[in-house]
C-alpha cells in the first residue's frame, strides 16, 4: 500500500481528527478564541479550545459568535431556530443561516443554544452539595447531602433532585427528611411545555415513612432571561403514603400548583438564587392542602465550587399521622461542586 492510499485510508477511518474546530467567538474588546461551541444556557457560553478545553464565557461578553456546526438557537419569547452561525458584521447580532433563509437575533434575547451533534454525556449539567452543622449549646449535630442533575435535548428536559437531611441532637431520636424527584419536560411552541414527575419522600417528622407520588402536567416559562427564569406550572398526580407506625397506607389524588423562580449573576461575585413553591391541595380529602417551599442561594467561591445556604418548609394541614406536626422546616449550610 503507497503513502497516498494510507492517507486516504486515515481520513475515511478517522474524519474527527481533520476536521477543524472553526467555531470563532469574538469578544468586545477584540480579542478571540478559535474552537467548539458547546452550549448557551445561563448567561454562559461554553466554548472548547484546544489550549484550554471547555471555558464558560459571560453572554455579555460576547461581540459576535460564528459556527459552521448545525445549532439549534432559542430566544426569549420561545422561539427556536436551527441552522449555521455566520459572521454578520454587526457587533452583538446572531446571524442565523437557516432552511429557509437568514435570521439576524440580538444576542441579549438569545437564551440558548446546542449543537445538535453534540454528545449526550456533554449535555449534563449537576452538583453535588454536602454540609454539616453542629450547635454546641444545643447538641444539635445537621447532616444534608444534595444532588442536581439535568440533561437538555432539542426540544426536552430531563432532570434528577435528591436531597438529604438528618438531624441528632441530645436526648432525642434522630430524624430524617428525604426527597427524590425525577422530571421530564416536553418544550413546546411559545414558551409551554408538558410533562411528568415521579417523587419519593420521606419526613419524620410529619409520621411519614416514604410518599411516592406520580403526576402529570405542564405549564409555561413566563419569561427566561439570561439572567432569570420564571415558571408556572400545573397538574395532578397520584400519592400513596406509607405512614410511621401500624397506620394504615393512604392513596389520594392530588393538584398541583407549582411556581419556580431562578435569579443568575455572573459578575464578581457570582450568585444564584433558587425558589421553588408548590401548593398541593387533596382531591380526595376536602381541605387537606400541602405545600413545599425551597429556596437556595448559592455563591461560588473558585471556579466550580460553591458555598450554599438553603432553607425549606414542609406543610401539611391535616397529617395523618396522629401526633404528627403540621410543619416542618429547617435552615442548611453546604459546600458543592458543579460539573
Amino acid at each position: 500500500m503507497n503513502r497516498f492510499s494510507v492517507v486516504l485510508l486515515l481520513t475515511a477511518l478517522l474524519p474527527s481528527v481533520v476536521i477543524a474546530k472553526t467555531d470563532v467567538v469574538i469578544f468586545n474588546n477584540g480579542d478571540r478564541l478559535t474552537g467548539e461551541v458547546k452550549s448557551l444556557e445561563r448567561g454562559k457560553l461554553r466554548f472548547k479550545t484546544a489550549a484550554t478545553d471547555t471555558i464558560s464565557i459571560e453572554w455579555d461578553d460576547v461581540a459576535l459568535l460564528t459556527s459552521d456546526q448545525n445549532i439549534q438557537i432559542e430566544t426569549e419569547n420561545g422561539v427556536r431556530y436551527l441552522g449555521h452561525l455566520v459572521d454578520g458584521g454587526e457587533e452583538f447580532t446572531l446571524v442565523v443561516e437557516t432552511e429557509s433563509g437568514t435570521v439576524d437575533l440580538p444576542t441579549p434575547r438569545v437564551v440558548f443554544m446546542t449543537p445538535i451533534e453534540e454528545k449526550r454525556i456533554d449535555r449534563f449539567d449537576g452538583d453535588l452539595t454536602m454540609g454539616y452543622n453542629f450547635a454546641k449549646a444545643s447538641e444539635v449535630q445537621q447532616l444534608r447531602f444534595g444532588v442536581d442533575l439535568s440533561v437538555r435535548t432539542e426540544s426536552r428536559i430531563f432532570s434528577l433532585q435528591a436531597d438529604a437531611v438528618r438531624s441528632d441532637s441530645e436526648g432525642a431520636d434522630s430524624s430524617q427528611r428525604q426527597s427524590l424527584d425525577l422530571t421530564y419536560r416536553r418544550l413546546r411552541a411559545n414558551r409551554w411545555y408538558t410533562g411528568a414527575i415521579v417523587g419519593l419522600d420521606r419526613n419524620d417528622e410529619l409520621g411519614l415513612d416514604m410518599r411516592t407520588s406520580v403526576g402529570v402536567g405542564g405549564g409555561r416559562y413566563l419569561l427566561q432571561t439570561n439572567s432569570s427564569v420564571f415558571t408556572l406550572g400545573a397538574g395532578v398526580q397520584l400519592s400513596r403514603e406509607n405512614l410511621a407506625g401500624d397506620l394504615s397506607d393512604e392513596e389520594t389524588v392530588e393538584a398541583v400548583l407549582a411556581l419556580d423562580w431562578d435569579w443568575f449573576r455572573y459578575d464578581t461575585p457570582e450568585l444564584d438564587l433558587s425558589t421553588s413553591l408548590q401548593i398541593i391541595p387533596n382531591l380526595t380529602e376536602s381541605g387537606r392542602v400541602r405545600g413545599e417551599f425551597d429556596i437556595s442561594l448559592k455563591w461560588e467561591m473558585i471556579e466550580d465550587l460553591f458555598w450554599e445556604l438553603s432553607f425549606y418548609d414542609s406543610y401539611d394541614s391535616d397529617p395523618v399521622a396522629v401526633g404528627a406536626a403540621e410543619n416542618d422546616f429547617g435552615v442548611a449550610t453546604s459546600l458543592g461542586w458543579e460539573f
